[in-house]
């Protein structure tokens, strides 16, 4: 019986785990609210459009991989750095085709 009752007890340290993933989920929808704005209000430039849009995305993805994949820097060392090899090398072929055109 006392087993059930420890059951039923709030567990606080998973409650502010879900604050984290709450929080990074409301952040992930002002920044994708903010690339639907740039497009629709002509907030930015025409030719800063996509590279905004490019931007906003990839810190989305950062932040789905750190927040909802836990992933972490210490304990997957290698995977994060080709994460951001591939992050880099993307910038790299972004920059060079919108040069390029």
């Amino acid at each position: 019986m006392e087993a059930k009752a420890e059951q039923n007890r709030p567990q606080t340290g998973k409650q502010s785990g879900g604050f984290k993933y709450v929080a990074s989920f409301v952040v992930m929808l002002l920044l994708t609210g903010l690339s639907f704005a740039a497009v629709a209000m002509n907030i930015v430039p025409q030719s800063w459009i996509i590279p905004l849009i490019l931007a906003l995305a990839t810190v989305q993805v950062l932040m789905q991989f750190f927040s909802f994949m836990h992933l972490h820097l210490k304990k997957e060392a290698v995977i994060v750095s080709f994460m951001y090899s591939g992050v880099f090398l993307g910038l790299i072929c972004a920059v060079a085709v919108a040069y390029l055109s």
